[in-house]
């Protein structure tokens, strides 16, 4: 596998205001990227008072190790260890119990969405929205690097069957970026059950269900062609796994709202490195923007969809 290119870092402008901030990163087997995607990460989002949970779904690798010795190095990297390879839906949901910033961002460890536009989805949430998906479908998104055209078709049929199925309206479910606030979290590890790749239509039809406001933001995105997922694997279990959430979503699983007040938990077992903390971060003069020109802009006549 590649490691992740570097990306330039750009003028500030239009920034979110720099609270605290978990970035959940699920890994499986991916030693290959770590030490390239951490260092990256833990710049790009440095202006945050940062924690960077990386939840090991189990790795045959050396992914656990490489994460330790960075944890070792910096104290804004904690290593969280599921028993065994469970998905990464449920790695994402082990990252989100254990959560503390007031934003939470989730992407996946070869960076293929740009985190440089992580100022966008926490812009979205301070501005009302308590989910925000981003996507490579909506009008302003980058393609630097396309999928294959196969993965591309996939990706759309999934989406447009699930917006069927659920009502959903959104242009863009798989892309791997996405923040939710604090409540948002807490109803979403409590009410999800999916943990596998069907993690992120879950996500939104709860979020749906319980009233909270779902947004899609525009990202970069740059494919990387060594990626870990199996494309006939992932399609038959996601296929699975909307059967799942079809009959969750009828028995009324994801409308009940005592899960917006219940306690941040999970069911999984998970090992968790010990805790280290580190200052809050300094404040910030440059902030990592993509450019305005160069690249390709992917238009799309489905605008922005802010739900409500």
């Amino acid at each position: 596998m590649t490691s992740p290119p570097s990306r330039p870092r750009w003028p500030l402008r239009a920034t979110p205001s720099l609270g605290s901030m978990s970035l959940v990163l699920p890994v499986y087997d991916e030693e290959a990227v770590l030490d390239a995607s951490i260092p990256q990460l833990l710049r790009t989002l440095g202006a945050w008072d940062l924690e960077l949970l990386v939840v090991d779904d189990g790795s045959r690798d050396s992914s656990a190790a490489i994460v330790r010795r960075w944890a070792q190095r910096d104290g804004r990297v904690h290593l969280l260890q599921l028993i065994g390879n469970r998905g990464k839906g449920a790695a994402v949901r082990a990252g989100l119990a254990r959560a503390r910033g007031d934003s939470i961002l989730v992407t996946d460890a070869d960076l293929s969405a740009d985190p440089a536009c992580a100022w966008k989805l926490v812009k979205a949430l301070e501005t009302g929205a308590d989910v925000v998906f981003g996507s490579r479908r909506t009008q302003g998104a980058r393609l630097e690097q396309r999928q294959p055209r196969l993965r591309e078709e996939l990706g759309r049929g999934f989406t447009a069957l699930t917006n069927r199925m659920f009502g959903l309206g959104l242009t863009d479910l798989t892309c791997g970026f996405k923040a939710l606030n604090q409540a948002a979290a807490r109803a979403l590890v409590s009410c999800t059950r999916v943990e596998g790749w069907a993690f992120d239509v879950e996500w939104a039809v709860c979020a749906r269900a319980q009233g909270f406001r779902l947004e899609e933001v525009p990202v970069r995105w740059s494919h990387q062609p060594d990626s870990k997922v199996r494309v006939a694997r992932a399609v038959f279990s996601s296929l699975l796994e909307l059967k799942q959430i079809w009959r969750a979503a009828r028995r009324g699983q994801y409308s009940d709202r005592e899960w917006r007040t219940g306690s941040l938990r999970d069911h999984h077992s998970v090992h968790t490195e010990d805790p280290r903390r580190n200052e809050r971060a300094r404040s910030l003069e440059e902030f990592p923007l993509p450019p305005e020109n160069g690249g390709v802009t992917i238009p799309s006549p489905i605008p922005p969809l802010h739900h409500v």
